[in-house]
């Protein structure tokens, strides 16, 4: 393996890499820090990028604490990037995370590209008006672009999709997994005979280079508070509204899949190398399928829970009906007495405690609470509220609690000792299932509970059993529970793995091949990925940049710097598809990347196949054959796309813009007139 060292510290107000980087700043009197902390933090992100992404070891030197991650997501989560630059880019990644669970890592990688392009384009002079306007008349461009080669889903080309996919999935009669919960337990393998296997299935894992990250300011976030940006309406996520996307798109919720949709041959296109995880999001949505008692295919993401189980080889990941968690031993105990009984449930959409109150609750002005009496017994407010709300419970008759907030400790334990089960951090959609599976309303405090709140006909499995160590006492043993309802769409995938800091990983890819399986259906149309598109755009860029040479003297006097800004764009594009290749292993260097581009371009014409993967990226983690490989194509969301590349350059105009008012000054009717200042 290979370890690199990377320390992010801060100087004065800037976040820097320790490197050669320190000396470019010098070479523009460190006059747009901003943008060269964008292209420093970018740049620590680039082997995410591709199929074959590679993990990293985040280490805090100060506390010896440290995180395995895998996405450029969970990297800028884990630091502490304290200068206001590192926050912005941190609350856009994670914007976009939020809305799509994918395009993280082209997104930090094209803000640190065209970063770099906005810096040489302050090196060459070019005001800051011109940079804005050809950089923004550049993404439209690539915009059009990625509208021009869109492709239905209907229309994924079939030839040795299948071939590959049934290469790379298991086979069903090698698989234990019948998609029922309560399976008969597994032999117990020799290597790990303290714990009972899970039902074997398919699962994504890929180590290989380690990063390093040393120094006492960018610490991990576990050891200090992450600075969040509350009000910052342009890097949060908004996921009630649709970024662009076709002109017609499908409902949010349940997509029911068309005749002509190759479901597969769709899943294996946008899998992104996560093949085995891709494959659990299929059976997912088979047993959806086979749920709603529909002869044609259906996918709902919003269905879909994850329960990470750690200690247990990837390969005993499987996907099975119902809302599954992990539970304690003490917890489980209640389980064992409700089995096999139809119990009752309350759904609470806060948290359970007596300190909670609802979003926009308000405490009256000018109270205040006295008392004649004294507290001679002790008996706390909190004590009260223990006592009445069990009292609730047991009045109804109820046995389940799901919260989707945090539990109070106290309140557990004593439905504990009365056979109730709480389950704490529950998802809202994972209520409003339960909610419509078993008819119980979902109230915001214990108090509002009455008959008609409570819900009937759940069931309580313990589905399997596993010790952490090999010592087997209750303390160290958890119990994985399965609650369902006769009616109830949920669909849980169990994560495993043996080695504890992947797990996030793991489900991770999952969340990512399930939500871009579920925006391919609802855009209705994918794009052509490997850097196809990316190679288009160049193209449409340079046929421009020959465009402006051919203009007049008055038209070229009106945009005198769009050639070389479009060029600087294109350098940032190229790089972005070298180093797709060289982190695909299709090429050994940049060098060999760049001749393969080139020669791609001159031999790319405007109409042709949008679907060929002309620079034969491999997405293959070595099951099938290279002739094989060598036909197959990648493909991406529309929407993700187009909003990754749409954020990227937000952020890089914002921090532009804030660099030139910083070092210049603001002079309000001067840039108004100007047009100069982009006005947010």
């Amino acid at each position: 393996m290979m370890h690199f060292c990377i320390r992010l510290h801060e100087n004065a107000a800037s976040c820097t890499r320790t490197m050669s980087f320190t000396e470019n700043t010098s070479g523009i009197n460190r006059r747009h820090v901003g943008l060269e902390q964008l292209v420093t933090l970018a740049a620590t992100a680039h082997t995410f990028l591709g199929p074959h992404k590679r993990y990293k070891f985040i280490q805090d030197d100060t506390s010896g604490d440290s995180v395995m991650v895998c996405s450029s997501y969970r990297l800028l989560e884990n630091l502490d990037l304290t200068c206001s630059v590192g926050q912005l880019l941190s609350e856009t990644v994670l914007a976009q995370q939020k809305a799509f669970h994918s395009g993280a890592e082209p997104l930090l990688f094209l803000v640190g590209a065209w970063s770099r392009a906005a810096l040489e384009c302050l090196h060459q002079g070019i005001p800051v008006r011109h940079i804005l306007s050809a950089m923004t008349e550049g993404l439209e461009a690539c915009l059009q672009v990625c509208r021009a080669r869109a492709v239905p889903v209907e229309d994924l080309p079939r030839l040795g999709v299948a071939q590959k996919w049934s290469a790379l999935k298991p086979h069903p009669e090698d698989l234990p997994f019948n998609g029922h919960p309560f399976i008969e337990s597994c032999p117990v393998s020799e290597h790990h005979p303290n714990v009972m296997p899970l039902a074997q299935s398919t699962c994504q894992g890929k180590s290989k280079v380690l990063c390093k990250q040393t120094g006492t300011q960018g610490v991990m976030k576990a050891t200090r508070s992450k600075i969040k940006l509350t009000h910052s309406r342009h890097f949060t996520s908004n996921e009630t509204t649709e970024s662009e996307g076709p002109p017609t798109q499908r409902p949010a919720s349940q997509l029911n899949i068309s005749e002509n949709t190759d479901l597969d041959s769709l899943a294996f296109a946008l899998s992104h190398g996560c093949n085995k995880a891709m494959d659990l999001v299929l059976q997912a949505s088979r047993i959806q399928s086979s749920m709603n008692g529909r002869s044609h295919r259906t996918f709902d993401v919003s269905k879909l829970v994850t329960c990470p189980l750690p200690g247990l080889p990837e390969d005993h990941a499987c996907v099975i009906s119902g809302y599954v968690v992990l539970m304690s031993a003490e917890q489980a105990s209640i389980v064992s007495h409700l089995k096999k009984q139809r119990v009752r449930i309350v759904l609470l959409n806060g948290d359970l405690s007596d300190k909670y109150r609802h979003l926009g609750f308000n405490n009256p002005a000018g109270i205040r609470h006295v008392t004649d009496k004294q507290e001679v017994h002790g008996v706390s407010g909190e004590h009260k509220w223990v006592n009445n709300a069990l009292a609730t419970l047991l009045k109804y008759d109820v046995s389940v609690v799901l919260v989707n907030g945090v539990a109070s400790e106290h309140l557990t334990d004593h439905c504990w000792r009365h056979d109730v089960l709480v389950i704490e951090r529950v998802k809202p959609a994972v209520l409003s299932d339960f909610a419509r599976a078993t008819g119980a309303v979902p109230v915001s405090y214990i108090t509002q509970v009455n008959e008609r709140c409570v819900g009937a006909g759940v069931r309580l499995q313990a589905w399997r059993e596993y010790r952490q160590s090999g010592r087997r006492t209750e303390s160290s043993s958890s119990t994985a529970v399965s609650v369902t309802a006769e009616h109830t769409a949920l669909v849980t995938a169990v994560i495993t793995s043996s080695v504890h800091g992947k797990l996030q990983s793991l489900e991770d890819q999952f969340w990512g091949c399930a939500h871009r399986l579920h925006q391919a259906l609802k855009d209705g149309r994918v794009l052509p990925g490997g850097g196809l598109v990316e190679l288009h755009c160049i193209h449409e860029l340079q046929k421009r940049i020959d465009n402006t040479r051919n203009e007049t003297k008055d038209e070229w006097q009106g945009k005198p710097y769009v050639g070389r800004v479009l060029q600087l764009m294109i350098d940032g594009l190229v790089d972005y598809v070298s180093t797709l290749l060289c982190n695909g292993t299709q090429v050994s260097s940049k060098v060999d990347a760049w001749t393969q581009i080139s020669k791609q371009l001159k031999d790319l014409k405007g109409d042709s196949s949008p679907h060929v993967n002309i620079l034969g990226l491999n997405l293959n983690d070595g099951a099938c054959s290279d002739s094989i490989c060598k036909t197959e194509s990648v493909h991406d969301n529309v929407t993700v796309k187009i909003e990754a590349w749409r954020r990227a350059l937000d952020l890089v105009f914002l921090v532009l813009q804030t660099d030139s008012e910083i070092i210049t000054g603001f002079d309000a009717k001067e840039d108004f007139q100007s047009h100069s200042f982009m006005v947010l």
